[in-house]
């Protein structure tokens, strides 16, 4: 296992940013060796149910998180604890 982990990846459900379904980024993290990998879609946790059924498949830990866009303009990283 790889001691870097993706964790600011979009999935095709964040359109024009993610080309990628959730299962073909959870197969690609265990073809590459992570141990881990990151799914954060904008706005929303849209491809997360679809990940987490893939990522135990390949036994890669997922972490879940969400790229939410601010009223002013910026940009906040949530992830759960």
């Amino acid at each position: 296992m790889k001691d870097f982990v993706p964790l600011w990846v979009f999935s095709n459900y964040s359109f024009l940013e993610g080309a990628s379904h959730p299962e073909e980024l959870m197969e690609q993290a265990a073809a590459c060796g992570y141990a881990a990998a990151g799914l954060t879609d904008r706005d929303g946790v849209y491809g997360i149910v679809r990940a987490h059924a893939a990522a135990r498949e390949h036994g890669v830990q997922l972490l879940p998180a969400a790229q939410i866009t601010l009223e002013e303009g910026g940009q906040l990283l949530l992830y759960p604890v």
